[in-house]
């Protein structure tokens, strides 16, 4: 373990390290924007707020088939709207006409086409038949296919989630190192979610052809030639086992050391709770291995300026 621990913490010991370590893991890496990316779903509201303006006509309508195949072949750039109105990101559909018919067919929807024959357009009116999606103008939609739609992308949103709680680390950490390097105590290039075969090409870094095509959450590159990689993970407890992590890091570290370059493992979370066994192995075999409290007292900047 590096001496900048028990220098930079006030700690004797390795032990006291992981006590210190381990007593200031935090339950949650989520903060307010975690829930909803409401510029996100802004975005995919307003991009198709036309042809929701042209849908709206079919609310409540009484010639509802004749006015949608009008629409249709009027206006066929409303065709990409109709996944989302049923929560689908995907525009090309595949369907099961009826699953209780031993000769049953498979429907083949193209949401993406520029010009719709008649055939296109009786299909078109079917699948708003059989989804349900002519009931929900006609009986449940009161005023805006948009307003609709915008709890729609809300809901959508919420499935980002799980990709947002493993960026979130990524995002929190990301100011924190730049606000370091603007510090100017050296040269710092910082590159987010890179490939390290991005340093080949433009940094003339030579680099193994074992972790080329590995990205990286943060590549930093201090005073033109020292690379220092810095992985960043949250731990819940659910998914890998704690072991499997350790290990993957510790591989991680003896890849770069191939390369010569450094390597800075930040990782926190509940699941780290009752780990000692494992934080021990990890603090043993990794240079460097900090959760956010370590970040915040300066741990990492310390780490940074003396590599």
């Amino acid at each position: 373990m590096d001496s900048i621990y028990f220098d930079f913490l006030g700690m004797k010991n390795l032990e006291g390290v992981i006590e210190e370590f381990h007593n200031t893991l935090v339950d949650t890496n989520r903060n307010y924007k975690f829930f909803v990316d409401w510029e996100k779903v802004k975005k995919h509201v307003d991009k198709y707020k036309i042809e929701f303006n042209i849908l709206n006509t079919l609310i409540g309508n009484k010639q509802f088939d004749d006015d949608l195949r009008k629409i249709l072949s009027s206006y066929p750039q409303v065709l990409p709207t109709i996944p989302i109105l049923l929560a689908i990101r995907e525009q090309k559909l595949t369907v099961i006409d009826d699953f209780n018919d031993e000769n049953f067919s498979i429907v083949h929807y193209d949401f993406n086409k520029k010009t719709l024959t008649n055939t296109d357009i009786d299909n078109i009116v079917e699948f708003f038949e059989k989804t349900g999606l002519k009931r929900f103008f006609l009986e449940l939609s009161s005023k805006s296919v948009q307003d609709y739609v915008l709890g729609v992308e809300v809901g959508m949103d919420t499935n980002a989630r799980k990709n947002r709680s493993g960026d979130a680390m990524e995002l929190m950490l990301k100011p924190m190192i730049e606000k370091i390097a603007s510090k100017g105590k050296s040269s710092f290039d910082i590159l987010f979610q890179k490939k390290f075969q991005y340093l080949e090409n433009n940094y003339n870094i030579r680099v193994n052809s074992s972790i080329k095509n590995r990205k990286a959450d943060f590549i930093i590159i201090k005073d033109g030639n020292k690379v220092i990689n810095v992985e960043v993970n949250f731990y819940s407890g659910a998914g890998s086992k704690p072991q499997e992590i350790v290990d993957s890091y510790i591989e991680r570290q003896n890849e770069l050391k191939e390369n010569g370059f450094e390597f800075i493992w930040i990782t926190d979370g509940i699941g780290w709770k009752g780990q000692k066994n494992q934080l021990h192995k990890g603090f043993e075999r990794v240079n460097y291995l900090l959760n956010l409290y370590f970040v915040r007292k300066g741990l990492l900047e310390e780490i940074l300026w003396r590599i």
